[in-house]
């Protein structure tokens, strides 16, 4: 393996299961270069799943300290999960991953894309008419959108909607309706400069047996020339680089030969599939 790296790792000062200096310490005894972290932005709602305001300073405090204490063994970044319904800046990290994990209902309430599935299904059936495709082409505008504007450094789990389709079966992942309006929204960042992110988080957790995205969208953005980084989206270090042989397998399939990771020198450095 070569990877070597994780620019997406959640700490308990959001959903993670594991503390931040427990995380760097499995990382390294893995021989990692780098390590980022990310937790989850604040928001002003659903408390349980992101950084409270009150601690987002102690959250960056922390992984500050924890980068000083591995200077010259192993590069520790600060970053965060930008979701679009963040309330703050990524100003002060070195880095954020754009993401979409909720839709605005018209009571001004939000209903999660990758929570319960009887809660996404609940969204389709009364604000989408029932029509899946219809959900999901809402999600790609909403990440689409949110990269255009914010810029991010990587966009995180393209096709998070896969994650639950899997179980709801919503619409036709193979039908050329759903893959024309995935690659319309992917081709609209082909000039962003972001890196796409090839996650295992799913995997490592049982939801999916492939990585995000779908192999056809990390075969148009090869064709179209972009860069892409692998992560885990760990919440729990025993999972750090779980599913990264099987992510270099499939890039080294669509035809990448090299992916970009957090770097010990330069913040981002490519490095080859082997």
């Amino acid at each position: 393996m070569s990877v070597l790296s994780c620019a997406h790792t959640h700490t308990p000062y959001c959903d993670g299961k594991t503390p931040a200096a427990d995380m760097a310490r499995t990382a390294f005894e893995k021989g990692f270069v780098s390590l980022g972290f990310s937790s989850h932005a604040p928001q002003d709602f659903d408390p349980g799943y992101c950084v409270d305001p009150a601690r987002e300073a102690a959250y960056k405090a922390e992984i500050r300290a924890l980068e000083k204490e591995y200077e010259g063994r192993m590069k520790i970044y600060l970053g965060i999960e930008r979701d679009a319904f963040s309330c703050v800046s990524s100003a002060d990290y070195d880095y954020f991953i754009a993401a979409v994990h909720y839709f605005l209902k018209p009571d001004g309430h939000h209903s999660t894309v990758d929570g319960r599935p009887e809660d996404l299904k609940k969204y389709v059936d009364a604000y989408c008419g029932g029509d899946g495709l219809k959900m999901a082409a809402r999600y790609f505008a909403m990440l689409r959108d949110d990269v255009l504007t914010q810029r991010p450094a990587i966009i995180g789990h393209f096709d998070l909607v896969r994650k639950n389709n899997a179980v709801l079966k919503l619409y036709d992942e193979e039908s050329p309706a759903y893959r024309r309006l995935a690659l319309d929204a992917l081709s609209a960042l082909r000039d962003t400069g972001a890196l796409l992110e090839v996650n295992t988080g799913a995997m490592a957790r049982g939801y999916l047996k492939t990585p995000y995205p779908a192999p056809f969208l990390l075969q148009a953005w090869k064709e179209w020339g972009g860069e892409v980084i692998i992560n885990s989206d760990c919440h729990d270090a025993r999972y750090l680089d779980w599913g990264y042989q099987e992510a270099e397998a499939l890039l080294r399939s669509l035809g990448y030969d090299s992916a970009v990771r957090l770097g010990q020198t330069d913040m981002w450095e490519r490095f080859a599939l082997t």
